[in-house]
């Protein structure tokens, strides 16, 4: 190799690191499509919604087939206050990477979702989005919660794959005049030409100002040193000709919008406009559980990466209730002596033996102090752990409770969480 070639090569070592890392990362990476949502903050992911019973079916369908999500969610009692909480405006969204699918319809408690509502914080709220297969591929498809000064609020996911070819994709409406409109190329034609219309506008404007260029005259270099020449003084610059120039184009710009808009309304002379209005939701009807919870103390053992959480829980049930889940920042953590639940595959965030209970079983008419430990990798995969370095150090989460004949309930619970060094204590009373 030649000397010159050996010194390209130490110049631009450097560029050639870079490439091959970032190449490398994709290539062993399979976490890059998915929505990143392991980056929101352990408080917000915590203490923001409960989206649980999240159904996303089917994983796999076609082109033009129909993708449903579904299930339940309750804005936290513990929302972050330092963040507007969905009792301002929010709006129920869906995840997914780009217009791959097309909403057709979307409800909460039975509402049409067409525009953005408030959710009160401590209620729940079911809710439904139907989806139209657009772009073939496999793709994570999330429920969102938008909320306005916060952001994304990431539920749970699922992967689905979209088979078939795009070409076939068909999208159809037929307008209140009983017009039958291609969504995919109506309306092209005219927003090119618009496109086009501007640009040349555009090119013109420059052309004006660069036209001495093509004569061999230089002009930024010139104009600057009349800038640094001229100081506060810039407007003598502006020559007659350049303002007369400027007042054409002004006026041409005014005549071309309002020929536009007269031509618009001339087409399309029934028109709808946008909606701004907010949608009002009823509450869901549901049968109050009677069952009370006293929050005691919560610790997290950070050697063992276990959550400790004592809680003093009264059954005024007519029959006994078990602790079978604790679900939070969308982790499930399942007790085995009361759900059988296993992850669907490596990316399902359950963990089927995550949850020990100690006394589990509260007897009707009882109080008793039941001892939490949920444990699992999952704490460090998800980056859960760095709660322990908020300067609010705040918990929040679903529990949920079984009868004999399947019967469940769930309420929220919440505090604060003391970080922990001492390993978990793993003598405790079998669940009967």
């Amino acid at each position: 190799m030649s000397f010159n070639g050996l010194k390209l090569m130490r110049s631009h070592w450097k560029n050639f690191i870079f490439v091959a890392f970032g190449l490398s990362s994709i290539l062993i990476s399979s976490e890059i499509f998915a929505h990143g949502e392991r980056a929101q903050q352990a408080g917000l992911r915590m203490r923001a919604a409960n989206w649980f019973d999240t159904e996303i079916f089917p994983r796999t369908l076609e082109v033009n087939e129909t993708l449903t999500v579904r299930g339940k969610f309750v804005p936290s009692e513990w929302w972050p206050k330092q963040l507007p909480s969905p009792e301002g405006m929010a709006f129920l969204n869906i995840g997914v990477p780009g217009p791959v699918f097309v909403r057709i319809d979307s409800r909460v408690n039975g509402v049409s979702m067409i525009r953005s509502t408030t959710f009160k914080r401590g209620e729940t709220y079911e809710y439904e989005i139907s989806l139209k297969a657009r772009t073939p591929g496999r793709y994570h498809v999330h429920p969102v919660l938008s909320v306005e000064g916060t952001g994304p609020i990431i539920g749970p996911a699922k992967w689905v794959e979209v088979t078939g070819s795009q070409s076939d994709f068909v999208n159809e409406i037929t307008t209140l005049t009983g017009e039958t409109l291609n969504l995919e190329t109506h309306g092209l034609k005219v927003i090119t030409y618009w496109h086009l219309f501007w640009a040349f506008v555009g090119f013109a404007w420059l052309f004006y100002w660069l036209f001495p260029v093509f004569k061999g005259n230089p002009v930024l270099l010139p104009r600057f040193k009349q800038v640094v020449e001229l100081g506060d003084d810039k407007n003598a610059m502006i020559t007659m000709r350049d303002t007369y120039t400027a007042i054409v184009f002004f006026v041409f710009i005014l005549i071309a919008i309002a020929a536009g808009y007269m031509g618009t309304q001339y087409f399309y002379p029934v028109t709808t406009p946008l909606q701004t209005g907010e949608v009002e939701l009823p509450s869901i009807k549901t049968r109050p559980a009677n069952i009370e919870i006293e929050v005691g103390k919560a610790l997290y053992h950070i050697p063992g990466r276990s959550f400790e959480l004592k809680l003093n829980i009264t059954n005024n049930e007519q029959y006994p209730l078990r602790v079978g889940e604790f679900l939070t920042a969308n982790i499930r953590f399942i007790n085995p002596d009361v759900l059988d639940v296993q992850p669907e595959d490596e990316h399902d965030l359950v963990a089927p033996e995550g949850l020990r209970v100690e006394a589990d079983s509260i007897a009707p008419g009882q109080t008793r102090l039941v001892t939490l430990f949920a444990e699992d990798a999952l704490w460090e995969t998800y980056r859960l752990t760095s709660l322990i370095y908020d300067p609010d150090s705040r918990y929040a989460g679903m529990l949920f409770l079984y009868g004999p004949q399947g019967q469940r309930h769930y309420l929220e619970v919440g505090g604060y969480m003391v970080p922990s060094f001492d390993q978990p204590i793993r003598t405790f009373a079998k669940a009967y």
